[in-house]
């Protein structure tokens, strides 16, 4: 049994709202004093429920995976991992390096870590969404459901999704919105991802304006990133002109790959910095390891050499506040405190606007 302990079953304990709130906090708290061995549990995991992608997305290095890197995971790691989380509330990404709509049983493992106390999120590209998997969306019910759109302009959004179309995707995201209304529960907030500013004409105003009128809760502006230079070309122009801050995810998450390695952080795509198996310890006893306080270490001590995707990455050289990453800070304040409306908890999501 891990030293950390969680907020137990989910409505549990009045004031459960604000718990990831405090989770947050300390963690930060730990980059601040670059800590080792930090004395909070991660407050964040990425779970690779399946590294399979029905796309191949020119700004996304999944389809740089080898065929046999391209799999589900063992689901007694899976189940293993629920329990991990649960006993920490961690928020649970369960999606890393593939579309989860693909996993024949997404729904079984969102209600499962949800079960166990964690607060789980997907983000899908919601290219596969029918009647079938948007019933089991609204049934399973994560905290944080993101649609990741790139763009409503249907040339840009066929260059950046080949093979994906535009308006069959936003049917499909039509379609979830509509059900989860009509049955007053499921994804807790639903949010959509567009990349880049974007300056958008009447079409796609008015096809903002209808998803708002459906429910969406959320519209998320982010700046595409190089993931740690395995994307050439991508990420924000300049961004390598700026001397590196110091990596926050060490004190704040860990990823799990689909073979069962841990890394350290979900812009390391390729898993090259190898932490350990999942399979075989326990994640507490990987984040408070000898591997990962080198690395905490070395980050600290601005030591990049030799830390390939590190010295790559482009989002350790955006602008910080108080050395906390700037762009996303105002996101994670607000995802830290919402709950999923499945057990009847009304969402507590930011008002949706450009965030």
């Amino acid at each position: 049994m891990s030293r950390w302990s969680g907020p137990g079953p989910r409505g549990a304990q009045p004031g459960e709202a604000l718990r990831p709130l405090l989770g947050l906090a300390r963690n930060l708290g730990e980059f601040l004093l670059r800590r080792h061995p930090p004395g909070a549990a991660p407050y964040r995991l990425w779970v690779d429920l399946t590294s399979r992608c029905n796309l191949a997305c020119p700004a996304c290095p999944q389809r740089l995976l080898l065929p046999d890197q391209r799999r589900d995971m063992d689901e007694t790691l899976l189940e293993s991992l629920a329990g991990q989380a649960g006993v920490w509330g961690a928020q649970v990404s369960l999606f890393h390096r593939g579309e989860p709509l693909l996993h024949p049983r997404f729904a079984h493992w969102i209600a499962r870590f949800r079960r166990e106390g964690a607060r789980v999120r997907l983000h899908t590209n919601a290219t596969l969404l029918n009647r079938e998997r948007a019933e089991a969306l609204v049934e399973a019910a994560p905290d944080l459901l993101t649609l990741s759109l790139d763009t409503l302009e249907p040339a840009e959004y066929a260059r950046a999704r080949p093979g994906a179309d535009l308006a069959r995707t936003l049917a499909g995201v039509e379609l979830l919105l509509g059900l989860r209304a009509r049955r007053g529960g499921g994804p807790g907030v639903v949010s959509a991802l567009l990349m880049g500013r974007q300056e958008y004409g009447q079409a796609q105003r008015e096809t903002l304006a209808r998803l708002r009128g459906l429910g969406l809760d959320r519209v998320v502006w982010r700046a595409p990133h190089n993931w740690g230079g395995t994307v050439a070309g991508a990420g924000r122009p300049g961004a390598g002109l700026r001397r590196p801050a110091v990596c926050t995810f060490p004190w704040y998450g860990l990823a799990v790959l689909s073979d069962g390695r841990v890394s350290p952080c979900p812009q390391d795509f390729l898993g090259t910095i190898d932490l350990g198996s999942a399979a075989e310890r326990p994640l507490a006893e990987i984040w408070r390891g000898p591997e990962l306080g080198r690395l905490r270490r070395t980050l600290a001590a601005r030591a990049l050499e030799g830390l390939g995707v590190c010295q790559a990455c482009d989002r350790i050289r955006r602008p910080t506040i108080l050395g906390l990453p700037g762009e996303h800070l105002k996101n994670i304040l607000a995802e830290s405190i919402v709950r999923s409306r499945g057990q009847g908890q009304g969402s507590m999501a930011a008002p949706l606007g450009n965030k």
